[in-house]
This record gives structure tokens, sequence and C-alpha cells, in this order.
């Protein structure tokens, strides 16, 4: 019986988690800025979800750059949530 083997790799399972969790962190942020009434936050939220999904999970250069830039993006919101508080 011949078995077929995924083009996926552990590590890169790994990084698309990452890149899913860090989705969901900014997502959480503008979240919380929609409820404190940011007016552009639910448009930014609903683009994230969409880059989001729009991701070649089998692209590793896609899903590392990607996770680079929400990466970004949650350090710049978590530092906006901290300022304000």
């Amino acid at each position: 019986m011949v078995v077929e083997q995924s083009t996926w790799h552990v590590n890169d399972v790994v990084a698309y988690d990452l890149m899913r969790e860090l989705s969901n962190s900014v997502q959480a942020h503008l979240l919380e800025l929609v409820r404190q009434g940011d007016p552009s936050a639910a448009d930014r939220l609903s683009e994230i979800r969409r880059a989001t999904l729009a991701v070649d999970g089998y692209d590793r250069a896609a899903v590392d750059a990607y996770a680079q830039q929400l990466q970004q993006r949650d350090t710049e919101l978590a530092r906006s949530a901290a300022d304000a508080s």
C-alpha cells in the first residue's frame, strides 16, 4: 500500500499556526477598538480576516511574510492600547 505524503512539513504547520494566532490577536485588538467606537476599526477588522483567509497555507514564504506584517500590526495595536490606558 502506497501512502501519500503531505507537502506540509512540521515547521510549516507551526508557522501557519503562528500566523493564525497573530491574526486572532490583531482581530481581538480591533474588536476592542470597535467596542470603543472607532469607526475605521470594523473595516480594518474585515480586511485582516479577508487577508488571513487568502494566504495560501502551502506557500511558506507567503505565510512568513504575512505573519511578519501581523506581528508589526499587533505590536502597534498593543502599544496604542497601553498608551490609552
